[in-house]
């Protein structure tokens, strides 16, 4: 055994009023552990997040770093499928989709093309043990402003608490152990425990592990089996204890501490691309230089990460007693009536965990958690519902410049993007496969899900590119980086649609996610509505931003004639809105995917505003999608109600968006606060992005030069505020807070404007800015630059 007397300067005294059991004011209360890791505590700083358990004598900490994809399978390069398109079309003309669909998978097995994806595992566990004693008391809690994840309890022998957080500007993992008295501990570190189900792939992928203890440093390393070029070969974890007024031990490959006034561990995590080479010397450099104060650390941290939090802000008036409640004990009365508190935490929750998941890269399926092998779907990028869901809130949230993740890491596969297209379809321009990880290619396809006839992706994130500027009045990025992808995602679709006999364009072939026709076993089809849905709104942005930046006028008139082609929307037999616009194919409402609402996700589409039939049909839709949930007492695929939720805001149904907010605030959510794709379990953050998006159309919905308030109002939330909501049009909606007819409206403008407000009712009254009266209801007030706008209305 080595012995080392840490000589540092003695810790502050822990003051007599300690108390680590005080409720965060922005955050939440927990009374026991968790039960399993889907139900942990959660910190992240963008790169890298810890999941605590919770447990005060035997905690488990687990780390992960958004980029440890573990590599299973060398990148190829796409199956030749455009060589057999005209076949693939024919057959699904012919109604054998089916038939089609199994083309691509004879062509995969041809070229020896392999399926899986690279999956998303974690990195290590933290182990750490304390003296155990009788507990008293104990409470593990989250501060969403500080992104604190704290353990405290009292026992025999003093009042203990654990906290963690993971630090934006240093990058590094951060555990403080303090007490009313001497800390006895011990630490190591550990691979995640792997289920007999999941050892044949740990074998097949990961080379060796090696852990080592010595003196005040715990290390880390993994070296994968498959190392392809420019990939990754593996990574290393770092942690050094700072010892206050104790002594420390090495065990083995355990670090023992003995009467410490406090205790700190830090911890860096780096994968490496050239793991012969130890990054050990240069990760000890970076750790020491952040000093050893944890109040520094933490200030640092908070300076980013808590400025984006506060941005915004959702109260429902909740009594002070129910927002002090427990996180069980919120979801448990739940299930009999869903309260303001919850909504309020739920609101703060997914704003916090998509923060904290978003930084080197867009939050995965899971964010950037995982405390399992076998990631569900590999924990990969979803692009057909659950990535668009998780971002959802980051513009109207008032944090559009965590969008840089979503936008770096498209862009970062653009020349594979490139290379889908033209090897699938033949085409110029970009296509992006439904799911990613390690690579933009298309890996994830067969005969049922054929994901390789959906071609709705690159449209789909175009519109993010696009909104950004709408929001942020970027014009540099609008010209450099927006209107480039917008471009050639259009000139996928240019080259892609072909003409039917009466010289309609069609999509063939066209996918709806991830649905078939109730009359057709296939889910390769023609003319999907969601298909025409993006099409028409990127060639729409196309045409504007071509025209504002005075360029590509041959380009305008082809988008245009391309517009005019494209099939029109159409009701179904049941007054519903048709999901194909095919003759012949038949409405399947059992599904948790509500695709052929897409041109009401974010707002009303031109198509639909000026037209009372197409609005019934979708609000049709609507109702039987909500039927459908019923009977499946919620279901599976929470973003499923987080797209019905937006399409009721935007068509004004308060009770039914009501309803959904409801069903996704109490049935998806995790004693930790973390979210569920599946009522009650498998940890997904899809609806932590898409539940405050669809609270906030709710109260407000925005255009550039148009703000509608409360459109969606529900009738239970009588009273309450809104605070940091970003509008289109460079326009930020400080405060809105209404009471019965009441309203108080705050905005601020980036720039000088005159925008449109669009008021439920008729004005009885108004005071504070001048108001101009265009129609019933839309009134013009007037923002100057840098100026923060007052307004008091009464409704009639």
């Amino acid at each position: 055994m080595k012995y080392f007397l840490v000589l540092l300067a003695a810790s502050p005294a822990i003051a007599q009023t300690f108390d680590p059991f005080v409720a965060p004011e922005r955050g939440f209360t927990s009374w026991q552990p968790a039960q399993n890791w889907e139900h942990s505590l959660l910190t992240g700083n963008g790169t890298m997040g810890a999941m605590v358990i919770g447990q005060p004598h035997a905690e488990t900490v687990i780390l992960s770093h958004n980029q440890l994809y573990i590599p299973v399978a060398e990148p190829k390069t796409p199956i030749d499928q455009a060589s057999r398109l005209s076949e693939i079309r024919k057959l699904i003309i012919e109604g054998k989709g089916s038939e089609a669909a199994k083309i691509p998978v004879a062509l995969r097995e041809k070229e020896g093309f392999t399926q899986a994806r690279d999956p998303f595992i974690p990195a290590f566990e933290v182990k750490i043990e304390q003296e155990p004693s009788n507990i008293t008391k104990y409470q593990r809690s989250v501060n969403f402003s500080t992104g604190e994840a704290t353990v405290a309890w009292q026992d025999g022998k003093g009042t203990f608490s654990r906290t963690v957080f993971a630090s934006r500007p240093d990058s590094v993992i951060i555990i403080s152990i303090k007490g009313t008295t001497k800390i006895n501990a011990s630490f190591h570190l550990e691979m995640v425990p792997y289920q007999w189900t999941q050892s044949e792939f740990v074998k097949r992928n990961v080379a060796e592990t090696k852990i080592q203890a010595e003196g005040s440093w715990l290390n880390y390393r993994c070296r994968f089996k498959n190392n392809y070029k420019d990939g990754l070969q593996g990574y290393e974890g770092l942690g050094k204890l700072i010892v206050f007024n104790g002594k420390s031990e090495t065990q083995g490959n355990k670090v023992k501490i003995t009467d410490a006034d406090e205790v700190l561990l830090l911890i860096k995590i780096r994968p490496t691309r050239n793991y012969s080479t130890s990054g050990t010397e240069t990760l000890k450099r970076e750790i020491d230089e952040l000093g050893k104060s944890y109040e520094n650390l933490l200030s640092k941290h908070i300076a980013i990460h808590g400025a984006l939090f506060n941005r915004s802000k959702l109260s429902l008036n909740a009594s002070k007693e129910a927002r002090l409640l427990h996180a069980e004990e919120l979801l448990l009365l739940a299930k009999q009536t869903v309260s303001p508190a919850l909504i309020e935490k739920v609101y703060d929750a997914g704003r916090y965990n998509i923060l904290s998941s978003t930084g080197t890269n867009p939050p995965n399926l899971q964010g950037l958690w995982s405390g399992t092998w076998s990631a569900p779907w590999n924990g990969d990028f979803t692009h057909d519902g659950n990535l668009a869901t998780a971002v959802a809130s980051l513009f109207s949230g008032n944090m559009p410049e965590l969008m840089e993740a979503f936008f770096a890491y498209h862009e970062r596969y653009l020349p594979t993007y490139r290379e889908n297209a033209n090897r699938l379809y033949g085409a110029g321009g970009i296509r992006i496969p439904a799911h990613t990880s390690n690579s933009g290619l298309d890996t994830d396809f067969g005969d049922i899900w054929c994901l390789t006839f959906w071609n709705g992706a690159a449209g789909w994130t175009s519109k993010f590119f696009y909104d950004y500027y709408l929001y942020t009045g970027d014009f540099k990025f609008l010209k450099e980086r927006a209107y480039p992808f917008m471009k050639e995602s259009a000139q996928f679709f240019e080259d892609f649609l072909t003409k039917d006999k009466n010289g309609k364009l069609i999509f063939n072939p066209s996918y709806s996610p991830e649905n078939n026709p109730s009359n057709n076993p296939s889910q390769a089809t023609i003319n999907a509505t969601m298909d025409i849905m993006i099409a028409k709104q990127l060639f729409r942005n196309c045409i504007a931003t071509a025209k504002l930046l005075k360029t590509d006028q041959d380009k305008v008139k082809l988008w245009a004639t391309i517009l005019a082609s494209l099939p029109e929307y159409e009701v179904a037999k049941d007054g519903s809105l048709r999901e194909w616009l095919w003759a012949g194919l038949e409405e399947n409402h059992a599904h948790r995917h509500s695709s052929q609402l897409y041109a009401l996700y974010d707002g009303v589409d031109p198509d639909f505003k000026q037209n009372p039939i197409l609005l019934t049909a979708a609000n049709r839709t609507v109702d039987e999608k909500m039927k459908f949930r019923i009977k499946e007492g919620g279901g599976e695929m929470a973003f499923g109600l987080v797209q019905l939720g937006l399409v009721a805001a935007h068509l004004h149904e308060a009770e039914k968006a009501g309803q959904l907010v409801n069903w996704l605030s109490s049935k998806y959510w995790s004693t930790g606060m973390g979210s569920f794709h599946n009522v009650g379990e498998l940890f997904n953050t899809d609806i932590s992005g898409g539940l405050p998006a669809v609270i906030i159309e709710m109260l407000a919905q925005s255009e550039v030069g148009k703000l509608e308030v409360l459109p969606a109002l529900p009738s239970a939330w009588e009273t309450g505020t809104i605070e940091g909501v970003g509008l289109r049009g460079q326009v930020v909606l400080n405060k809105l807070s209404w009471a019965g007819k009441s309203v108080e409206l705050k905005l601020y403008s980036r720039i000088d404007q005159n925008i449109e407000l669009k008021f439920p009712h008729e004005l009885k009254s108004h005071s504070g800015a001048k108001l101009n009266k265009i129609r019933d209801e839309c009134y013009s007030v007037k923002l100057l630059k840098g100026k923060e706008v007052k307004l008091l209305v009464e409704l009639k």
